[in-house]
C-alpha cells in the first residue's frame, strides 16, 4: 500500500509542480498546510492541550496563500490571525481552555503555513529539486534502515529509526541533489553537495521533530489520510524542516 500511494501521488505533485499556475499551486500547499495543521491540533486534543476552533484552519490556508505577494505579506498575514485568534478566543473560549486553544494556534502557523509557504516563494524547478533532495533521501533511510538497521538513532521518540538508516537517507539526498541539480537547473554547481548535505540534515530533524510530537500525544501516526503512509504530517515532515533551510541556501 505505501508503494501504491507514493505511485499515484509522486507523478501528481510533479505536474501540478510543473504545470500549475501560481494562483493554483499556492492554493494546492495550502490546502496541504491546513490539512497538517488539523493534524497537529489533533495531537495538541489527544494530549488534552486543546485547539482552536476549525474556523482558524482559514487563517492557516490565508497565511499560506499569502507567501504570493512575497515575506512581508506573510509576516502581515501572521501578525493578522494571530491576533484575530487571540480577540476570537478572548470572546469564545473558558478561561480555563484559552491558553491551551491560543498555543496551539499560533504553533500551528509558525509550523505549518509558513515553513511550506517558502514552497511558493522558490521557482518551480528548484522545488522539484527539493522534493527529490527528501524523497530519495527518505527512502533510501526507511529500506535501508528496514535491511540493514540494526542501532537505534533516538529510540526514545522514534525507536524504529535507525543510524545505518539516517546515513543511508544522507548520502541518498547528497546523491539526488547533484544528480538532480545537473538534470533541473541546467548545471553543474559543486554547492549542490553541502546544499544538499544541510537541507538533509534538516530533513531529518524534522521527522525526528514530528515523532517527537506524536509520543508526546501517544499515538504512532498523525492520521491514517494516506495508506501505507499515515497521515499529511507523517509524509511530509521532512520538509517542515528543510525547505526554509534549502531556500536560504539556494536562493540569493
Amino acid at each position: 500500500m505505501r508503494i501504491l500511494t507514493a505511485a499515484v501521488a509522486v507523478p501528481f505533485v510533479v505536474l501540478l509542480t510543473v504545470f500549475a499556475p501560481d494562483a493554483i499551486f499556492a492554493a494546492t500547499v495550502a490546502i496541504v498546510s491546513m490539512l497538517a495543521a488539523e493534524e497537529f491540533f489533533s495531537l495538541g486534543v489527544k494530549n488534552g492541550i486543546g485547539r482552536p476552533g476549525r474556523w482558524f484552519l482559514l487563517a492557516v490556508g490565508f497565511v499560506c496563500m499569502s507567501a504570493l505577494g512575497g515575506p512581508a505579506s506573510v509576516l502581515s498575514a501572521s501578525v493578522f490571525a494571530a491576533i484575530s485568534l487571540m480577540i476570537i478566543e478572548m470572546l469564545t473560549a473558558s478561561v480555563k481552555d484559552a491558553l491551551g486553544r491560543v498555543a496551539m494556534g499560533l504553533g500551528s502557523i509558525l509550523y505549518c503555513p509558513i515553513t511550506l509557504g517558502f514552497i511558493i516563494f522558490m521557482p518551480r524547478r528548484q522545488v522539484l529539486l527539493l522534493f527529490v533532495i527528501i524523497w530519495i533521501g527518505d527512502s533510501a533511510a526507511y529500506y535501508c534502515g528496514r535491511r540493514l538497521g540494526k542501532r537505534a538513532l533516538a529510540p526514545s521518540l522514534s525507536p524504529k529509526k535507525t543510524v545505518e538508516g539516517a546515513i543511508a537517507g544522507f548520502i541518498g539526498s547528497v546523491a539526488a541533489g547533484v544528480i538532480g541539480g545537473r538534470w533541473l537547473l541546467g548545471e553543474t554547481r559543486l554547492d549542490l553537495i553541502w546544499i544538499s548535505a544541510i537541507t538533509a540534515i534538516a530533513g531529518q530533524f524534522g521527522d525526528l521533530a514530528e515523532s517527537m510530537l506524536k509520543r508526546s500525544a501517544g499515538v504512532k501516526d498523525s492520521s491514517s489520510v494516506l495508506p501505507g503512509h499515515g497521515g499529511i504530517l507523517d509524509r511530509l515532515d521532512s520538509l517542515f524542516f528543510a525547505t526554509p533551510v534549502f531556500y536560504w541556501l539556494l536562493i540569493p
